[in-house]
């Protein structure tokens, strides 16, 4: 399959390339800049002119909770049959806007839809799923409504106490599959009342070091100064949300190599139970730390943090692109979105159109680096998986 036409290569954009998919491995042949006048024979050339090739786009923090209400009783308390059927209809609208590779941080069903997905039996992106996330005893999301042991039997958390106990829940991920882990180390603001740092820099390393040793990227969910400083020190890959970061903070991650995902998408939509407190820490979050990651050259990649809920719809994740490109421009929020995201994830062969890599391509229609709404779903009329097209609208 050869295409031709704007290409934006992960990296760059290229106003006039070609491409080739090989047919039989699904990998890109090549790619090279052409002039309009001499594309190889046989190239498909959409009868819309104005249309954009790109990777296909990632995002690195999602959450497959599959209920229509943001609500921790239902995330817990629904049934997996249920929640499987919602989020497989999720995983079909991520892939159709474009998306073809994410990665959970933590739900009770994507370790199977992962499954189902390698055995072709789910039409959805990639999922890097981190099984269950990893939080201390009484911390975030431990529905504490119920007992101790009936939170333990029904939560999409394992909860911990003591660096062995944090390793044997990074074990049992492993065990079930997971390709990533994911642990909290603080509270958000679920529940409300303030951020509170959770689990101890022992516990985190412990965590970090279990993840380091099956060769899996761990990512921290931090607000605060504290708390991101802790996950510095206990060497995680990525800080999730990452409230609170501050210059002295963004040159320790530069210099580990360690990302930001600033989940800018949750952030952005109004809330029923915002407060001063709460209003503060966003207002900085959005209008400086993106910025302070981006100017201390600490690589940024999107993560919506959306759940599948009615306001946190899986499908309209794009959002994250342009909530970003609005603080570090259309070019790089592109490439959050494909070379730097799945370098975040660590998976070395997607995220560019280059030879070598999997064939994961769309094509949208405009110019998203003039226009970053070009990534809106409707706009989506190509999707290519591993060089299969899995939807085709040209």
């Amino acid at each position: 399959m050869i295409y031709r036409g704007r290409v934006f290569d992960g990296l760059e954009l290229l106003e006039f390339a070609e491409f080739e998919i090989d047919e039989k491995n699904g990998n890109i042949k090549y790619l090279e800049e052409t002039r309009k006048t001499n594309p190889r024979q046989g190239g498909k050339k959409s009868k819309l002119q104005d249309i954009t090739f790109l990777p296909g786009l990632i995002d690195t923090h999602i959450h497959f909770f599959g209920t229509q209400n943001h609500s921790l009783m239902d995330w817990v308390l629904t049934s997996d049959v249920m929640l499987t059927i919602k989020s497989v209809k999720d995983a079909e609208s991520l892939l159709n806007s474009g998306f073809t590779t994410v990665r959970t941080m933590g739900d009770k069903v994507s370790l199977d839809m992962s499954r189902a997905e390698k055995n072709n039996m789910l039409y959805g992106p990639r999922i890097i799923s981190s099984g269950y996330s990893i939080a201390e005893t009484g911390g975030n999301d431990d529905p504490k409504f119920l007992s101790l042991e009936r939170a333990k039997e029904l939560s999409y958390s394992y909860y911990c106490d003591g660096p062995w106990e944090c390793r044997k829940a990074v074990r049992m991920n492993l065990r079930n599959g997971a390709e990533s882990i994911k642990a909290y180390s603080s509270r958000s603001f679920v529940g409300g009342g303030k951020i509170k740092d959770e689990l101890t820099v022992e516990e985190l390393t412990a965590i970090t070091d279990e993840a380091h040793r099956a060769h899996l990227k761990a990512a921290s969910h931090a607000y605060g100064e504290s708390a991101i400083l802790n996950s510095i020190d206990s060497r995680f890959d990525s800080i999730e949300h990452g409230l609170g970061l501050t210059e002295d903070l963004a040159e320790k991650m530069k210099k580990m190599n360690i990302f930001y995902v600033p989940t800018l998408s949750v952030y952005k939509r109004m809330r029923s139970d915002i407060n001063e407190y709460r209003d503060q820490m966003i207002k900085k979050h959005i209008e400086k730390e993106v910025k302070i990651a981006q100017e201390a050259g600490v690589k940024i990649a999107t993560g919506t943090d959306y759940v599948g809920t009615q306001d946190e719809p899986h499908g309209l994740n794009y959002i994250e692109i342009a909530y970003l490109s609005e603080v570090i421009g259309n070019r790089m929020a592109l490439r959050a979105a494909t070379s730097s995201a799945a370098e975040c994830l660590g998976i070395e062969n997607i995220g560019r159109i280059k030879e070598g890599f999997v064939g994961n391509v769309i094509a949208v229609k405009g110019n998203p680096m003039e226009d970053i709404n070009s990534l809106r779903p409707e706009n989506v009329l190509l999707v290519i998986k591993g060089g299969r097209i899995m939807k085709n609208l040209l």
